[in-house]
């Protein structure tokens, strides 16, 4: 999946917390460009499976959608841990450098990276990590 695909599911997660909806105008001012630009991608999103068009609402995260959006958000906010509590970087600048790993770490990276923090349940902003299958096995990386 492309990065850019994988910010905007991310941030559609984040837009439809509220209502479960999100419209072209709250995505492109969330992400800081154009509605036209937004309501290109999300014509791709929906081509692919990930968002459905709610009428006179805007458009929601299929399941196909939640099940990546999540997995980029517990990315995001398991490398924000680690930026800051190992390598002592202040939040806004954790939180920029997460934006930019999320998209190229391994699966294997991030169960690693989880089990080395001891499967933290919140990243420096307070907000929960969504526990993966690592959470529950034994550990797997000493």
């Amino acid at each position: 999946m492309q990065d850019r695909y994988e910010e905007y599911l991310e941030t559609i997660l984040y837009v439809t917390k509220g209502s479960g909806t999100a419209k072209t105008s709250e995505i492109a001012e969330e992400l800081g460009i154009s509605p036209p630009s937004v309501t290109e991608m999300i014509q791709k999103l929906s081509e692919e499976g990930y968002l459905e068009y709610v009428p006179y609402y805007g458009f929601k995260l299929t399941e196909q959608g939640k099940r990546e959006a999540s997995k980029m958000e517990r990315r995001h906010r398991l490398l924000e841990r680690f930026l800051v509590e190992f390598l002592k970087m202040d939040k806004d600048y954790a939180h920029r450098e997460a934006c930019k790993l999320e998209h190229v770490i391994s699966d294997d990276v991030e169960r690693r990276f989880c089990s080395m923090m001891g499967h933290p349940k919140k990243c420096p902003d307070g907000n929960p990590i969504q526990q993966a299958s690592c959470c529950f096995e034994k550990e797997l990386y000493p």
